[in-house]
């Protein structure tokens, strides 16, 4: 039985965020009108979601000493090789998109919903390599718009407001 250390120590890492973005979650304000949901609710998925792939990324790190190579032809060998991220980079992408997303947990009670979520949604594209430009701030302001219209109003899951606006 062969571990990938590497892979391991960063499902570990993983858990771990996904259990403090659970316990950050579990901060989030609940209105005496929201359903069972809650505003909390989407965040709680998301860390417990979090948490089962990191568990997932652990168990594929223990490997047994029998497994299987998979056979490529020749000439897909190469460009298989270069397309697939190896090493560290692909967990430290992983990683900054887990932080983008702790960071969003922790400032969405401050600054509201709909601030956080254009920022989340400006952060990661930004991250995922998107340039800066004219659309770049209208796809992150409506789709923050867009979602708060959805949740809010629509689906009547009251969202947060944030600190910030309320005076507290």
């Amino acid at each position: 039985m062969k571990i990938n250390r590497l892979d391991f120590i960063f499902g570990l890492v993983v858990i771990l965020v996904a259990g403090s973005y659970i316990f950050m979650a579990m901060q989030i304000p609940e209105s005496l009108l929201s359903d069972t949901v809650g505003a909390g609710g989407l965040p709680r998925m998301l860390g417990w979601a979090m948490m089962g792939l990191g568990a997932l990324v652990c168990l594929r790190s223990v490997r047994s000493g029998s497994a299987v190579a998979k056979v490529v032809p020749v000439e897909e060998e190469d460009d298989a090789q270069e397309d697939a991220p190896t090493g560290l980079r692909p967990h430290l992408l992983a990683l900054g998109l887990l932080l983008i997303l702790s960071v969003y947990v922790f400032i969405t009670p401050y600054l509201g919903y709909i601030i956080s979520t254009a920022l989340l949604i400006g952060a990661v594209a930004r991250f995922s390599g998107t340039v800066l430009n004219r659309h770049f701030f209208i796809i992150a302001i409506v789709g923050g718009l867009t979602l708060w219209l959805l949740f809010d109003p629509l689906l009547s899951i009251p969202m947060p407001v944030g600190s910030i606006w309320e005076g507290r």
